[in-house]
């Protein structure tokens, strides 16, 4: 009874691994040979024991005893005596030949007594190592071979610089310890030199002065290093420093830290972290039993073209686009681009600096003078006017003197003209038809910036997949010529691979300028100089999006469900009809020709009545009939004269006018038929106007819907394209599967790639189209505005009796 219950405890016991102590575990001493002294050993050193150390915790008590651990001093005789001693050494399980030369030594010894790491070997053909079916085929030999690139980086270093005389520095021991190397080493440029016309030397350096004589030949306009790492880091940067004086364009085979020394460029990315990794897999590879003989050696430390944008400018190089579109450039001096752009902050700056959008403004500004001016035609009109008169000597008499000066004044108020009244009622209803146009336009520009500010955010995504293709294609490449020299496949996968190249630069090269016309168009939608640089929030499928757009979760509430769906296109329309301002502007044409009907019917009826008023003064009279007429008062002309006596200058004199047309040929009457005609025929436009705003509402509603349920589904895509490019991608590099199933994994994953980002940013975009058809942009809403279109669609969803999560 005991047994049995305590049998399950005992199993999961034996199921639990158990922890071996480290005193246990089996004890592995690892010697280490440097080929000499370099500024770069002991960080290098460090990476590779941390990467074993790492992975065979638990497993093996690895150390790296002092005395180890040699150095030959950049010596031949002592490198191979270093060498022979670890070999030879009863207290070192494992050698790791952390040198060109030593690699180069060990490999060339044949069956080892013990395992050999040999993880810098240049070239296994260059060198003439043993290849066995992808693996040195040797007992206890397992070297790491990197595929040459020297083709490639002197194709490569043409593409940035135009050339013709080429000079390549070796270090001068690894020339003395494999034999032919600067032969063979011209001989791998020489296909490139066949097509470029390119000559080639190869001068092995010893010394600083032997690199700085080969730079004084006249011909010389390039030179390519092969790593230097035996100078002295003081001798070394003076060379770097001697090209640059020179004008000499120069390319590194090592990598990027010769780059940031002030070589000009180089192709292969930082090799040791990688290089590291793969060491400590093949130790513990061997430590577990493998024989190291039977490890392939091939390794590809991947592709990387690094410009030093410094060097580029004081030698005069300034590389084209196509080796742009693919290069980390350092140095690159690049004015800060303090503007940052989010989505709300574009749509607000578009709305108040849009010359569209200002054009509108003014015409509603200038909708409100006609309000004034036809409000003018019912206030007092005053008149002044001024008359100086001259007539003949012979006709000037009592009544009109030789010369006058009248003013005169005269106040005019209509009393009631319908007409009139009209006019400024109708004036009226078209300012508040202006500015319901001229809010279309606000929706139209907010919209119009948003869908921009999105494409860019879409064209710059686009690019960096397009990048990140190229690389790919580059990567691949690299695996190409692994395959090649493992005996995989032929030459024709490395064209077929330069070929892609050439195809994805030209993609990247035109998504570039994709971006560019876009970000053009954003800052032509701002009123701002068309090629000012500005920075934008950048997002993806997995980000989130509060600050790129913040009623977007709050929306795709109401759009989980298809019931919940159709309350919410209900709810939309009620809000668009109430609010679109189309149909504002509609109804305010419609209200001033309501106006106009009235006043054609009135005016069949109704007299128009206005109050006039003048005050005139004679200020001069001269000459003949100046005078006042003089008559003895007793004589009998005496009342004859008083008829011709006008009393003062000043005349005034008041006037009630009532008119009205009896009759004018009938045009009254065809004038009311017209106005009722154009009554209604504006509301049936108001009515289609209608419906239109509804369909556009509901489109809008459902495009957003079936954006909004894509997004997960071109995610997926791009993720499941994404895993079998990997799964083929390691078929291919161990030669299961060729180059075209490669190629169609690589344009599935891009396709997916391409759709899922276009996906997000198709529905954002479509829901910029929502907001716009329903005439209201939440991102302008304020905190309080936004709460309370929210609470409203939920009132609508109450009262429908649907409930949203």
């Amino acid at each position: 009874m005991v047994l049995t219950r305590l049998l399950p405890f005992l199993l999961l016991l034996m199921l639990v691994p158990r922890t071996i102590p480290a005193q246990d575990l089996p004890d592995v001493a690892i010697g280490i040979v440097f080929d000499g002294d370099w500024e770069g050993n002991a960080a290098v050193e460090a990476r590779f024991k941390k990467e074993i150390l790492v992975l065979t915790e638990g497993e093996f008590a690895v150390r790296f005893p002092e005395h180890g651990r040699r150095n030959g001093g950049w010596k031949l005789a002592d490198i191979y005596r270093h060498t022979d001693a670890l070999l030879a050494d009863p207290d070192i399980d494992l050698v790791l030949t952390m040198g060109v030369i030593a690699s180069h030594y060990a490999s060339r010894l044949g069956p080892l007594p013990k395992p050999v790491v040999a993880p810098f070997v240049i070239d296994p053909v260059l060198q003439d190592l043993p290849r066995r079916d992808g693996t040195s085929g040797v007992r206890n030999l397992s070297f790491i071979a990197i595929p040459s690139t020297v083709e490639r980086d002197i194709g490569a270093f043409l593409e940035i610089v135009d050339f013709r005389h080429l000079t390549i520095l070796v270090n001068g021991l690894f020339a003395s310890a494999i034999d032919g190397l600067p032969e063979k080493l011209a001989a791998l440029a020489t296909d490139v030199a066949a097509r470029e016309d390119l000559t080639v030397d190869v001068v092995a350096v010893n010394t600083l002065d032997d690199a700085l004589k080969a730079l004084t030949a006249a011909e010389v306009d390039a030179v390519y290093l092969a790593p230097l790492i035996h100078l002295p880091a003081a001798d070394y940067q003076r060379l770097v420093t001697t090209m640059i004086e020179r004008d000499l364009p120069s390319f590194a085979m090592l990598g990027p830290g010769e780059v940031e020394a002030g070589i000009l460029a180089s192709m292969n990315p930082e090799l040791f972290p990688r290089l590291s990794r793969r060491v400590a897999l093949n130790v513990q590879r061997i430590l577990l039993g493998e024989d190291a003989g039977s490890i392939p050696y091939a390794f590809t430390p991947g592709h990387q073209l690094t410009i030093n944008m410094a060097t580029a400018r004081e030698i005069g190089v300034y590389p084209p686009w196509e080796v742009v579109t693919e290069a980390v450039m350092i140095n690159q001096t690049r004015s800060e681009v303090p503007r940052t752009l989010d989505l709300p902050r574009a749509v607000q700056e578009g709305m108040a600096a849009n010359l569209d959008l200002l054009a509108s403004e003014q015409a509603v500004a200038a909708g409100r003078h006609a309000i004034a001016e036809a409000r003018g035609n019912l206030l007092p009109q005053v008149s002044l006017s001024a008359t100086a008169l001259q007539i003949d000597a012979d006709r000037a008499g009592q009544l009109q003197p030789e010369r006058t000066l009248t003013g005169t004044a005269t106040l005019t108020q209509l009393i009631y003209n319908d007409d009139a009244w009209t006019n400024l009622t109708v004036q009226k209803r078209l300012q508040a038809s202006l500015e319901a146009s001229g809010e279309v336009t606000r929706l139209d520009i907010a919209q119009a910036v948003a869908s921009a500010y999105l494409n860019l955010l879409n064209a710059k995504t686009l690019e960096r997949i397009q990048k990140d293709n190229l690389r790919l294609s580059r990567n691949n490449l690299e695996l190409a010529r692994v395959r090649e020299s493992v005996g995989y496949s032929g030459r024709a996968d490395v064209y077929r691979w330069e070929s892609q190249i050439a195809t994805n630069r030209r993609e990247v090269i035109s998504a570039n300028a994709t971006r560019n016309v876009v970000e053009m168009q954003v800052n032509r939608l701002l009123n701002r100089p068309l090629e000012e640089g500005f920075q934008t929030l950048e997002t993806g499928l997995d980000t989130e999006q509060r600050d790129l757009l913040p009623s977007r979760r709050r929306m795709v509430r109401y759009m989980r469900n298809q019931w919940a769906f159709r309350t919410f296109r209900a709810f939309l329309v009620e809000e668009g009809l109430a609010a679109a301002p189309e149909l504002v502007q509609i109804d305010a044409a419609i209200a001033a020709q309501e106006r106009l009907a009235a006043n054609t019917t009135r005016s069949l009826l109704l007299p128009s009545v206005a109050l006039q008023a003048e005050l005139s003064e004679r200020f001069l009279k001269e000459g003949a009939g100046s005078e006042p007429l003089m008559v003895d008062p007793a004589s009998p002309l005496a009342g004859f004269a008083s008829a011709f006596d006008t009393g003062d200058e000043t005349n005034w004199s008041v006037a009630l006018n009532a008119s009205f047309t009896l009759f004018n040929g009938g045009s009254k009457y065809a004038l009311r038929r017209r106005v009722h005609e154009t009554l209604a025929r504006l509301r049936t436009d108001r009515a289609a106007l209608a419906e239109k705003v509804e369909q556009r509402i509901r489109s809008a509603a459902h495009r957003a819907g079936a954006s909004y349920a894509g997004i997960n589904q071109a995610r997926h895509a791009a993720e499941a394209a994404r895993r079998n490019l990997e799964l083929v991608i390691d078929s291919y590099s161990n030669g299961v599967v060729d180059i075209t199933k490669l190629l169609d994994a690589q344009n599935a994953a891009l396709v997916t790639d391409q759709a899922a980002a276009g996906a997000l940013f198709e529905f954002l975009i479509d829901l910029m189209e929502l907001e716009r058809s329903i005439g209201r942009f939440t991102l302008t809403m304020n905190a309080a505005e936004q709460d309370e279109f929210f609470e409203r669609a939920d009132r609508f969803f109450e009262a429908a009796g649907v409930t949203v999560e």
